[in-house]
């Protein structure tokens, strides 16, 4: 007994800095007022620093902390604060996914492959494929955000675990190991081009293409799977304790009943219909004059690529609507309309919190008071005297901060490259591993960034199944896996650079 409760107690302790962390951001203001109280501090600073101005570091125009409580910002908010809202892009992302998910969980259809798919399924190897889909389900874009975490809660629920752990599994995937595959994606493709753009500065004839970090990510999505695996499963879903059912808003039955005859027929019915909309998908992407092929027969940089939100809504909608058939969940049209209506009126309070995270989102970024902040963050970086490893870890922690302020890969790398890739190749560094480097930091921040667009959404996913739940549950649930993380796969960039090891196709670590 004595030794039980001595155990019960190394648990509390180890867990007394992330309760903590928990128990203060549950206690802040729901997440629209802080929304709202962040977008005022970013109107008062701007106006106390407007004084303030810097060069830009890609032009060197000199540019200003532009003062928003002035005559012309005031105006500026008043102009633009619808359109702030309706293109925050979660907004959009979220309402057109829904029209496929929803019909799918209105339908049944969700619930029953997930019990055809768990049936007998390791237990220890769930979190792995939920992590391991969050990370490829990357080359899809941003309606994994709406799709891999919130069926990774729904997989834990029905297997009797902690769905919150399930929803941070499929969290840290899509947002912490955003830039990981084992495909060369669009994100390669976008950072390659401003890579090779700021090389130039230093070596005109000098080129980038986007294979020159697949390596290295490759096997930066074997380490996260495992790594994740490891946190979640000994660490995270621990500390959340025994799944409360009481807590549970979500109207799922968390039971796993045996599927019936009519429950496989319907599956039946939804892979056919699947397996049709592929082969006319495949029609337009396998030939090399495909309708969605990009410029030079590209698939990776496509209108398929670009599209992929719709793309994934119909399969969702045509998997639903054919399992809905033949299950009689759809017995008639309106039927469907009604299962849309209550799909959506899950999501009002999703969509109250987009209106006031879009303002927070659009000031900031008009203040120029994030652009100002990482010029700083290089100069000191630029300034410094260090070399090596150390230069290595300093340039992932400075780019981590900026990753909390301007959420955008490609307009963060725009702002940074054209500084430190020059800079990093008259050291001998190439732009491949400067990328690389950036990409982690870049990554790993993502999942406890208030700037990161999909914030709201998970909040609002983690309310349904605990609804004492808020931002300060997810920032704990998520911190120990960003931690994990950044610091395995920075020693995985050290170890590649001290091994000398090609991150890509002829892609080098030194020049």
């Amino acid at each position: 007994m004595k030794a039980k409760e001595q155990e019960l107690q190394g648990k509390t302790h180890k867990n007394r800095v992330w309760n903590a962390i928990e128990k203060f951001g549950n206690r802040l203001p729901h997440p629209a007022y802080i929304f709202v109280i962040l977008t005022v501090v970013v109107l008062v600073v701007s106006k106390l620093c407007a004084h303030i101005e810097f060069p830009h570091p890609n032009t060197g125009e000199m540019q200003h902390i532009n003062d928003l409580l002035s005559k012309e910002g005031f105006l500026w908010l008043l102009d633009s604060m619808v359109n702030n809202f309706i293109t925050f892009s979660p907004l959009g992302v979220t309402l057109v996914s829904m029209l496929g998910i929803g019909i799918a969980e209105e339908t049944g259809l969700i619930r029953t492959a997930i019990k055809t798919s768990i049936a007998g399924a390791p237990r220890a190897l769930v979190t792995a494929v939920v992590l391991f889909v969050g990370i490829m389900g990357n080359m899809a874009g941003s309606a994994t955000f709406v799709i891999i975490p919130p069926l990774g809660a729904m997989i834990f629920k029905a297997m009797g675990r902690h769905p919150i752990a399930g929803l941070a599994a499929g969290f840290a995937g899509v947002a912490a190991g955003l830039s990981a595959n084992l495909i060369v994606t669009q994100t390669d493709i976008l950072l390659a081009g401003i890579s090779e753009s700021a090389a130039q500065i230093y070596d005109p004839s000098y080129t980038v293409n986007p294979t020159v970090n697949w390596y290295f990510m490759a096997a930066s999505t074997v380490l996260l799977t495992i790594v994740g695996t490891f946190v979640i499963d000994k660490f995270v879903e621990p500390r959340l304790g025994a799944y409360r059912p009481e807590d549970d808003n979500s109207g799922e039955d968390a039971s796993l009943t045996e599927i019936t005859a009519d429950e496989k027929a319907g599956l039946k019915w939804a892979g056919i219909a699947l397996l049709i909309y592929l082969a006319l998908l495949a029609l337009t992407i396998v030939p090399k004059n495909g309708i969605l092929r990009g410029e030079n027969g590209s698939v990776i940089n496509s209108p398929f690529m670009n599209g992929m939100v719709p793309i994934l809504t119909l399969f969702f909608l045509v998997a639903g609507l054919a399992y809905g058939i033949r299950t009689k969940a759809i017995k008639k049209s309106s039927d469907l309309v009604d299962m849309w209506g209550k799909s959506m009126s899950g999501l009002s309070g999703f969509v109250v919190l987009c209106f006031f995270a879009g303002q927070f989102v659009k000031v900031f970024s008009e203040s120029n008071i994030g652009l100002y902040l990482s010029v700083q963050g290089s100069e000191f970086l630029s300034k410094s005297n260090l070399t090596g490893p150390p230069l290595i870890i300093c340039f992932i922690l400075i780019t981590m901060v900026i990753n909390l302020m301007i959420g955008s890969a490609s307009a963060k790398w725009a702002l940074m490259a054209p500084i430190f890739v020059p800079m990093f190749m008259k050291l001998n560094l190439s732009p491949a591993f400067t990328q690389a480097a950036f990409r982690i930091a870049d990554s790993t921040t993502n999942a406890i960034s208030p700037l990161e667009p999909f914030m709201p959404f998970i909040i609002m996913t983690a309310i349904k199944y605990d609804k004492k739940a808020g931002l300060g549950t997810v920032i704990a649930t998520m911190l120990p896996l960003v931690i994990a993380f950044v610091v395995s796969w920075t020693i995985l960039l050290l170890i590649w650079y001290g091994l000398l090891l090609p991150l890509g196709p002829g892609a080098t670590i030194f020049m």
